[in-house]
């Protein structure tokens, strides 16, 4: 394949580019173009391609989708972020030869993107969206970031997990109306999320069985009675274990959701007082991703 990548070298793994470049050519692929910064990224349509891949965390992956987003060129996934929630949702893992290699009995398959309209305007999401854990959580690394010598991706995701941890211990439930495909939900929650993969933030994995290919989100809430069961699965993240999450969950196709006043849309927050009404549907089949 005729291919252009984007390459973050402020992902966590800090895989090279010369080393991408001997992986993609041992695969017999032909690297058209490296863009090591998005500005220069804005050409990478002017050749003729088969695919573009985003070597880097779910930031990177968002400028690609934006990149080939309305046109017929398929994207693919190298994760070398810290979380990773974008591959992993996918099926994506492995090393960067393992995934190349992968390539090859791979297959098209649909996209979907999420749209939310609100007082701000309309913004698009990849992964999802939604306000109080989550979104304290992104405010408070935003606001400070943890300081660790370490440049490891697990190391960062673990910071991250402990903050995640200390904001849950001091958040309040708040009350929102909810309404899912029509339905009301209206309660006080610790966390609304409108997933289009599987997991958020640092790695949360809130909906394990959400497909990005199906044309529908999952909306998952937690309500103070979910406190200890959050509690518990992040202090088993810690600790290195394997741990899980049974939250509610419902799959719908448009959610509408007013009584916040922050909200994140994938990584970025937006804020308001409040924000208003905030209108949720999905773009099926908006793009086309080489995976499993």
């Amino acid at each position: 394949m005729k291919l252009s990548l984007l390459y973050s070298a402020d992902a966590g793994d800090g895989v090279s580019v010369a080393h991408l470049r001997g992986v993609f050519e041992k695969a017999g692929h032909q690297l058209v173009h490296i863009f090591e910064n998005e500005k220069d990224f804005e050409h990478v349509l002017e050749d003729q391609l088969d695919l573009v891949v985003a070597a880097g965390g779910d930031g990177t992956v968002w400028r690609v989708v934006k990149s080939v987003l309305g046109q017929s060129i398929p994207f693919a996934v190298l994760p070398l972020g810290t979380a990773n929630n974008i591959a992993s949702c996918l099926g994506v893992v492995g090393s960067v030869d393992e995934v190349v290699e992968g390539w090859s009995g791979s297959r098209l398959r649909p996209f979907d993107l999420g749209v939310a309209r609100g007082e701000w305007g309309t913004s698009r999401f990849i992964e999802g969206i939604g306000s109080g854990l989550i979104t304290s959580g992104i405010l408070s690394m935003d606001r400070d970031p943890p300081h660790d010598e370490t440049t490891e991706a697990d190391s960062k995701l673990a910071l991250a997990v402990r903050r995640y941890r200390d904001v849950l211990s001091r958040l309040k439930p708040r009350r929102w109306k909810l309404s899912v495909d029509g339905e009301p939900l209206d309660d006080e929650y610790l966390l609304l999320e409108v997933l289009n993969i599987c997991s958020v933030g640092a790695n949360m994995v809130l909906a394990p069985a959400a497909d990005p290919s199906d044309g529908m989100f999952d909306v998952v809430t937690a309500t103070e009675d979910h406190r200890d069961e959050i509690l518990a699965y992040l202090d088993r993240r810690i600790a290195g274990e394997e741990a899980a999450l049974s939250l509610p969950v419902r799959r719908a196709r448009r959610i509408q959701i007013s009584g916040w006043d922050q909200m994140h849309v994938d990584d970025v927050v937006v804020a308001g007082d409040p924000i208003g009404t905030v209108d949720v549907h999905c773009e099926a089949g908006a793009l086309e991703i080489l995976g499993r």
